[in-house]
């Protein structure tokens, strides 16, 4: 189930305050991210960063809404020369910045948001300075999956009931093996592991297969048997 979004923000913030220290050239750092179908900053360095943020999202453009909804980097090296986002780029000036690094944040291989980096001098974001980012990014994407963003309620509720019946048809193998075999329940657990193993086969997959064995034929509407009953 997804965490709980205020430990989450917390995680993503000490992301934002390790990255500020240990980036080269970072002046400040945000997080931008998707929920309920718009971008909003979950954590920032400072007031001018958040201001930043809200920029872009005001305009619509950007390099940090450009990485989080394209899924890759965008590195503004110099905004005194940077053409694209001519809405708001001026703006970005105004406020003395004049580089921007921002590396998307993804969940399930789906962006979801991005890791900004501003400096307030031009061509600093050298190749360590960007791989440096981008680890950053993909802890903050891990911390992202495992708290399920991204993820809708209705594909939540599908993957819930998805989960229960894998469950189910486990704890059903298991039983089959427990009363054939005469084993306890982890004893069958690990047979059942042991031989989705031994035949290359999910889990699941195996356990289904056990199930269906032990179903007894029932006659068919045709008079046939009819092992899926």
């Amino acid at each position: 189930m997804p965490a709980d979004p205020d430990v989450v923000d917390g995680a993503l913030q000490l992301v934002v305050e390790l990255a500020r220290s240990c980036v080269n050239g970072a002046d400040g750092v945000s997080v931008s991210l998707l929920r309920h179908g718009r971008l909003s900053t979950v954590a920032a360095s400072d007031q001018t960063i958040l201001d930043m943020d809200a920029d872009q999202y005001a305009t619509g453009e950007g390099p940090c809404v450009a990485a989080s909804m394209k899924g890759h980097w965008f590195h503004a090296e110099s905004l005194a020369t940077e053409t694209r986002w001519p809405s708001f780029i001026p703006q970005a000036r105004d406020l003395g910045i004049n580089a921007i690094l921002s590396s998307p944040l993804k969940a399930f291989d789906r962006p979801v948001g991005a890791l900004n980096i501003y400096s307030r001098t031009a061509s600093t974001f050298d190749v360590q300075a960007r791989e440096t980012a981008a680890v950053f990014a993909q802890n903050a994407s891990v911390i992202l999956s495992d708290a399920r963003a991204g993820v809708s309620d209705s594909e939540m509720g599908i993957r819930f009931q998805e989960a229960l019946r894998s469950r189910e048809i486990i704890a059903m193998a298991k039983g089959v093996l427990m009363e054939r075999e005469g084993m306890d329940e982890e004893q069958a657990f690990t047979a059942l592991l042991r031989l989705s193993l031994y035949n290359g086969v999910a889990l699941l997959r195996r356990a289904e297969e056990m199930v269906l064995s032990a179903r007894r034929p029932e006659l068919g509407p045709e008079g046939g048997f009819d092992v899926t009953a």
